[in-house]
C-alpha cells in the first residue's frame, strides 16, 4: 500500500519532466527545423473577382514537442509552384510519441490564367488543377 504513492510520486514527476523538456527556448538554434510529412492537399477557389487561389494543407507533427514552423511560396516558374511546408521541434530533447495533425490554408493569388493547368508541389506531394 505504501507503493502506490511512490509509484505515482515518479509517474507525476515524469509527465512534468516530458511536459518540461518540449518547451523550445526563444533561441533558434536550440530548434531543429525540417519539411514537414504532408497527408492531404486540396485547392480551394474564393469567390471573388479575381478569383483568389488557396492551397489547403494537412500535414504530420511527429511527436508531442513537434509544432508547425511556416509555409513559404519558394518559387514559382511558369505554371508550377513550389512550396515548403516546415516544423520544429526543440532540439535533444525527449517528447511523448504522440502522432498528430496540423492543417493550414496558403493564399496562392490571383495570378492564375482560366482553362490552364498548375502544378503545386508541397515538400514531396503534388496537386493538380485547371484554373476556373
Amino acid at each position: 500500500m505504501i507503493r502506490l504513492p511512490a509509484i505515482l510520486l515518479s509517474l507525476l514527476m515524469v509527465i512534468t519532466l516530458v511536459a518540461s523538456s518540449c518547451r523550445a527556448g526563444s533561441n533558434e538554434d536550440n530548434l531543429e527545423i525540417k519539411l514537414a510529412p504532408v497527408h492531404e492537399l486540396d485547392i480551394k477557389f474564393a469567390e471573388s473577382f479575381p478569383v483568389q487561389v488557396f492551397l489547403y494543407v494537412k500535414g504530420g507533427l511527429s511527436d508531442g514537442c513537434t509544432t508547425f514552423h511556416s509555409t513559404e511560396i519558394k518559387s514559382r516558374s511558369g505554371n508550377s509552384i513550389k512550396v515548403e511546408v516546415t516544423v520544429e521541434r526543440p532540439k535533444g530533447k525527449f517528447c511523448p510519441a504522440v502522432y498528430t495533425y496540423f492543417e493550414k490554408n496558403l493564399n496562392l493569388g490571383t495570378d492564375f490564367n482560366s482553362g490552364e493547368t498548375y502544378t503545386v508541389t508541397v515538400n514531396d506531394k503534388s496537386i493538380v488543377f485547371v484554373m476556373q
